[in-house]
This record gives C-alpha cells, sequence and structure tokens, in this order.
C-alpha cells in the first residue's frame, strides 16, 4: 500500500487574508518502515513567469522566478519512520505583505502547504495542498482612493475635404477604489457635434491587465481580459448632447489590484467605455483606472441606497390644491351607495408634494363626452338642459354610390340633408359624422320645429291615403262590364274588352 497523506484545515475553502493563520492537521500513512533523513512541513509562495516568442530564424525564452513566502517547519528528525498513522497539527502564519494568489497565460502567484519526506537515497516523496491568499487593503487608509477619477476624449470622425464637427466625451467616476460585488458608478456626458453621425450606443465594461517581468531576459508582456460587459442601447443623435448615468457591478472573484511596480506579476483595472459610431469608424474609448480592494470606502457604503428625498412644505396654493384633490372619508351611506353601484365609484389618486401630475389626468376628453357631456360639465353656472332624442321612421336602404334625390315634401325639412344623402350609411350624415350627436349639435328643438316636423309627418300620411284612394278609383272604372245572364243564352264573358 502506497503512502498517503491528508491535509484537514480548519475551512473547507481554503481562502485566507495575508497576515491570518493557518490551522489544521495533517494525516500521514505509511505501510512499511523507513529510512529518511528528515519530515518537514513547508510554507510558500511565489511567483513565476515565462513565455516564448518566436522569430524567422531564433526562438527566445523568456522566465522570471519571485520568491514572497518561505518557512520550514520539522516534524520528525530520527532516521527510521515506523509504519502506521502520523497525525501532525501545525499553525502557520501568512505574512500581511504577501500579494493575492492569482493566474494569467504567462505566469501566476501560487501559496501552497506541503509535507516532505526527504529520503538518503532516490527522491523525496512531496504532497502539497493549495490555498488561496488575498491580500487585505483598506481604501479608507488612502485617501487618493476616494478622489474622483476622470477622463475626456476628442474626435473628429472625417477629415478634409469632408471634415465634421467632434465628439466631446467626458467619463467621471465618484472615486477609484471600489471592492468585489460592490456597484462602480459612473456619468458620461457625450456632446455630439457631427451633422452627418449618430452614435448608435455605449459598451462599459471591466478590464483587468496582466503585466509580466521576466528576468532573463529583462523584457515586460502584457495581457488584458474583460471581466464583465454591458451594453446601453440609448442613442446620441447628431448634434445632440446626452448624460449616461449608470452602474457596473465588480464580480465576487476578484483578486486584489497589486500596488507594488516590483512585483514580476502586476495587476491593476480600468473602467472602460467605448462610443460605438457605425462600422465605417473606430470606436470611442475612454478609460479610468480603479483599484480592487477588500473594505470598501466609508462614503459610497453610506450613499448607496440610503438618501430619501427631502420633502418640502407645501405652500397655501398647493395645501388648497391637495385638500380639493385628496378625497374626505366616506360616510356610511356613501359606502352602503358604492357597494350597490361600483360602476359609478370613480378612482381618486392622492397627489405627493413632489410628485408631478400624472399622464391619465392630462389627457384630452374623448369626442363622445365632449360632445354630449362635455359642455354641461364645464359650464356649471347653465341651467340643466335635458336633450330629447328624435324618432325618425325607417327608410329603406339603398346604394350610396348612386346620387338620390330628396324625397318628396322633404325638401323644405331640415332633416332631408341628414337622411337622404347619407355618405356611407343611414346612420351618417355628409360629414362622416354619427346621427347619435344631431341633437347635441344642433341643440334642443324647440316646440315650433317639434310642431312643423309633426305636420309635415302628418302632410306625408295624408298624401299616402290620397294615392290609395286614387288607385281605388282607378280601379273600379276599368272594371270589366258584368252582364245579366239571359234565359237560354249561353253567358259570354269578353275578357279583352280594353
Amino acid at each position: 500500500m502506497p503512502t498517503t497523506c491528508v491535509f484537514q484545515l480548519d475551512r473547507l475553502n481554503p481562502v485566507y487574508n495575508s497576515g491570518e493563520y493557518i490551522s489544521g492537521r495533517i494525516l500521514l500513512r505509511t505501510d512499511k518502515v523507513k529510512r529518511v533523513n528528515a519530515v518537514y512541513v513547508t510554507l510558500e509562495g511565489e511567483a513565476k513567469v515565462q513565455w516564448s516568442m518566436s522569430g524567422k530564424s531564433e526562438t527566445a525564452n523568456y522566465s522570471g522566478h519571485q520568491q514572497y513566502l518561505h518557512s520550514r517547519t520539522n516534524v520528525f528528525d530520527n532516521t527510521l519512520f515506523r509504519a502506521g498513522v502520523h497525525v501532525y497539527v501545525l499553525t502557520l502564519r501568512i505574512p500581511p505583505d504577501c500579494p493575492s494568489t492569482c493566474k494569467g497565460p504567462y505566469g501566476y502567484i501560487a501559496y501552497t502547504i506541503s509535507l516532505t519526506i526527504d529520503k538518503p537515497w532516490g527522491f523525496d516523496e512531496v504532497f502539497r495542498k493549495p490555498i488561496n491568499v488575498v491580500q487585505t487593503l483598506d481604501l479608507n487608509y488612502n485617501a487618493e482612493f476616494a478622489l474622483p477619477v476622470k477622463d475626456e476624449n476628442l474626435k473628429y470622425l472625417c477629415h478634409w475635404p469632408c471634415i465634421s464637427g467632434p465628439i466631446c466625451s467626458t467619463l467621471t467616476l465618484p472615486a477609484s477604489g471600489f471592492t468585489p460585488l460592490q456597484e462602480v458608478p459612473f456619468r458620461l456626458e457625450v456632446d455630439n457635434q457631427s451633422p452627418h453621425y449618430d452614435i448608435i450606443g455605449v459598451e462599459v465594461s471591466i478590464k483587468q491587465h496582466f503585466v509580466f517581468l521576466s528576468r532573463k531576459p529583462v523584457k515586460r508582456n502584457f495581457y488584458s481580459k474583460t471581466l464583465v460587459k454591458e451594453l446601453i442601447s440609448d442613442r446620441t443623435l447628431r448634434l445632440s448632447k446626452r448624460q449616461y448615468e449608470s452602474s457596473i457591478c465588480m464580480p465576487m472573484d476578484t483578486p486584489r489590484s497589486t500596488l507594488n511596480p516590483n512585483y514580476i506579476v502586476f495587476l491593476h483595472y480600468t473602467l472602460q467605455i467605448k462610443l460605438k459610431t457605425g462600422y465605417f469608424h473606430y470606436d470611442t474609448d475612454l478609460s479610468v483606472p480603479i483599484i480592487v480592494g477588500t473594505t470598501s470606502l466609508q462614503h459610497l457604503r453610506d450613499s448607496v441606497h440610503t438618501q430619501q428625498p427631502v420633502r418640502r412644505t407645501p405652500t397655501p396654493e398647493r395645501q388648497r390644491l391637495i385638500e380639493r384633490v385628496t378625497p374626505r372619508p366616506p360616510t356610511v351611506e356613501e359606502e352602503s351607495a358604492g357597494e350597490a353601484d361600483p360602476a359609478t365609484d370613480e378612482p381618486h389618486r392622492v397627489i405627493e408634494d413632489d410628485e408631478p401630475p400624472s399622464y391619465d389626468s392630462c389627457l384630452p376628453p374623448s369626442f363622445s363626452f365632449a360632445t354630449l357631456a362635455g359642455s354641461q360639465q364645464t359650464l356649471g353656472s347653465n341651467p340643466a338642459v335635458v336633450l330629447q332624442r328624435i324618432h325618425l321612421p325607417k327608410f329603406p336602404g339603398f346604394s350610396t354610390l348612386i346620387g338620390t334625390a330628396p324625397a318628396h315634401g322633404m325638401e323644405d325639412s331640415g332633416l332631408d340633408l341628414h337622411m337622404y344623402r347619407s355618405y356611407g350609411s343611414l346612420n351618417t350624415d355628409h360629414t362622416g359624422r354619427s346621427l347619435d350627436t344631431f341633437g347635441s349639435l344642433c341643440g334642443p328643438l324647440s316646440e315650433h320645429v317639434e310642431e312643423q316636423v309633426q305636420e309635415q309627418v302628418q302632410e306625408q300620411e295624408e298624401e299616402q291615403e290620397q294615392e290609395a284612394a286614387d288607385v281605388d278609383v282607378t280601379a273600379q272604372v276599368h272594371r270589366p262590364i258584368q252582364r245579366a245572364p239571359v234565359a237560354g243564352v249561353e253567358e259570354i264573358q269578353d275578357e279583352h274588352l280594353f
């Protein structure tokens, strides 16, 4: 059975801050007696960089190594190591100046706990346990991290002879220090003076930048990646100005920024904004540096979603308006009436001190409301007028595409224009307006007009009766002669006398 080693630390997720202690134990199991020089436990922290660049004829290799931490503790000093299970309790301290754990394409910073069995011959047996270290950084200890940062850019989309106005943009942050899972607020001011091009959108991102430094030979290499990105689709039209105010969240597992430029693995962050100007132009870039720490700024913590709007004391005119709009408590009779007829209830809305009027209250009245009841409600001093509905007789339908002359006896009537010269249907007049509103448009009919209408209807009925009587007389005149039958003679009927 091979030798096994188990690390049991005080945390399931081995993440420690710089300056903390690592507590736990190590279980080492062997199946036979071994001859060793020593058994020891080490805590190491180091940075390594390595990359190569190939040319046409040769390849250059670059590498570097930097030690941040190395502590060794012997747990066995004899020569014979007995078989069985050996338990070692450990307590190790991480120095406060150790950089945070990180990994890039050309290098890394890593920390490990290892147990080594040093043999007098052959290879040593080494068991390793990686841990993550986060260097603490309180952003409140440095006043520069609380100062606002700003970046400006001026770009011309076209040059001579098609010169255009510039695009002036300004990016402002209230501070430069932030922590993981914290919102990074920003403000972007854009002045698009170009008469031909619009800004179709804004792209906001947080960039992570690595700087790798090799010792043999001395050379720097750079690498950047995007941690989080958001897109704002609001346009900035030509010859216009716009201000964007938003925020972007810092990812959770973001390593702390490196402040020592002598480290071979240097890590820093920027907030980058791109102004999208179309396919035929390069995007306008604005970038400001940000510092990632472990303790956020105090004034940013106090200002995040804690400020409430100040309520001003209303003026006498505003107070009277509020009292007029605010509904009074209903009485028992009103509550019972409201329950009996819920359709008559009108919702009331309380206007706050600093609240603007709602959009619904500013809408214009509908056509039916304005024509039927709008005049009575707006003119409260006029007495109530009861509108009388006109009951018109039914008329036969006809095609509205063929011109139709007015009916006989109705030339002088005020209703022939509305009933016999229809445009579209029998329920509309020549303007296309519904006849249901005829009474409201013409006003209430007087008694004289009603008498005229009744007389015209009566005359029409009399004419119809006279025509019916004339038809009966004509039928009697043209009726065939009935001759009396004579005895012994057959009855002869001439059906074609006329």
